[in-house]
């Protein structure tokens, strides 16, 4: 595999660039120091005599994908959770090498101890994680969601009053989290669909007022008309599953700066009576959303269990999200929007000159079906790649 730093040239069959232009055919990508150098048609690229080169033309070549709500727990397949650090840290690098392998270039793990770990010790070549921004551990006011009840392993930071909040927030700060995640409402099967709010709109402006001094974004946990409504009038940047609101809620989101992310696989791939009818209320909630003009975001809310293993299956969400909104549009939710939403867009999110060289292949146009993603055979991150199975495929 080829240096990062040395030149490489990627032959795509056809490129899908992720800024909504038609897909091009027949294109070579040059890419020097991890980012992407030209774009240019293959027949008229002049490639350097040392260039590395990566033959995909049989392949559709599109931007990285990015899982913008997951959690790298360190969760064993049967859900059970080890007791020692170590054996959750090697677990959790797994995970995340296969979320890499899978073609997420970059993720957003919203609440883990672990993460942080891996983050400021993945500058390996090939690299064996995706881009990680972290937010390590929760805020939530005393009746949160992470207090009802949660194994012991689960951390949680509860805030009591506006002080409170903006102590809590420096000290997160101090500790090193790229975004500052909060609880404001209780969770999924708690009570009903777990909308009763759990921060004040005074704590949550204080969170978010403290975050942003320091150049943090923050995401909020919330379920409900109430809590969501909380949220947007405290200056949330995400709210995170954003589910069972009212139209005029929705309509209040769509009006404001704030973006969701509605973490559609979690729910779906549970066969519970429970998670059947939160998922039916999540895709109802996106339906009407989508009307209202809501930006979103992909996000799964994958943990690394038995049901929402890291790896393929995390793709399931822009295809969940397909089932709503356009094809185009659910696959800019887990690219290009998802990291304008993460703040990162001029890194990644798309194909384009000067940008950072995240790249993957997929075997046939992702339009036409979405479930492609789930059968990524090349992955580039940084222009350094991580998967290369383009000659099992037989392409």
């Amino acid at each position: 595999m080829a240096d990062g730093m040395a030149r490489t040239t990627v032959l795509a069959g056809h490129l899908l660039d992720g800024t909504g232009a038609p897909p091009q055919a027949d294109v070579a990508i040059q890419v020097a120091g991890g980012r992407i150098e030209s774009i240019e048609s293959a027949g008229a690229s002049s490639m350097d005599r040392d260039s590395h080169v990566v033959d995909l033309r049989g392949w559709w070549v599109m931007p990285g994908l990015i899982d913008a709500h997951m959690h790298l727990w360190g969760l064993t397949p049967g859900e059970f959770v080890p007791a020692d650090f170590e054996t959750r840290l090697a677990n959790a690098r797994g995970q995340a090498r296969a979320l890499l392998r899978a073609g997420f270039t970059t993720v957003r793990d919203l609440g883990s101890p672990i993460s942080p770990w891996i983050r400021d010790s993945n500058c390996t070549n090939p690299p064996a994680a995706p881009r990680i921004l972290a937010a390590h551990v929760g805020l939530t006011g005393a009746r949160g969601p992470w207090l009802i009840p949660q194994p012991s392993w689960w951390e949680a930071r509860v805030v009591r009053g506006v002080a409170s909040a903006r102590d809590a927030v420096r000290r997160l700060h101090d500790e090193g989290v790229d975004v500052v995640k909060i609880g404001a409402s209780t969770g999924p099967g708690a009570e009903g669909f777990g909308d009763i709010p759990t921060l004040t709109v005074g704590e949550i402006r204080a969170v978010c007022e403290a975050a942003h001094r320091v150049g943090l974004p923050v995401a909020a946990h919330a379920i409900g008309s109430e809590a969501v409504r909380r949220c947007v009038v405290g200056g949330v940047d995400t709210i995170e599953h954003g589910y069972g609101l009212s139209d005029d809620v929705c309509d209040l989101v769509a009006a404001s700066d704030t973006w969701i992310v509605p973490t559609l696989r979690t729910r779906a791939v549970r066969a519970s009576p429970e998670a059947k009818a939160t998922a039916r209320e999540q895709m109802d909630t996106l339906r009407r959303g989508a009307t209202a003009g809501i930006r979103y975001a992909a996000g799964t809310d994958s943990v690394g269990d038995a049901f929402t293993l890291h790896g393929p299956g995390n793709a399931l969400e822009v295809e969940l999200m397909g089932r709503v909104l356009s094809p185009d549009a659910a696959l800019a939710a887990g690219t290009r929007e998802a990291a304008r939403m993460l703040g990162i867009d001029g890194e990644t999110g798309t194909v384009e000159v000067g940008k950072c060289a995240d790249l993957i292949a997929v075997p046939e146009d992702p339009r036409q079906d979405l479930s492609v993603l789930q059968r990524v055979a090349f992955v580039m991150r940084d222009g350094k790649a991580a998967r290369s199975t383009v000659r099992a495929a037989g392409h």
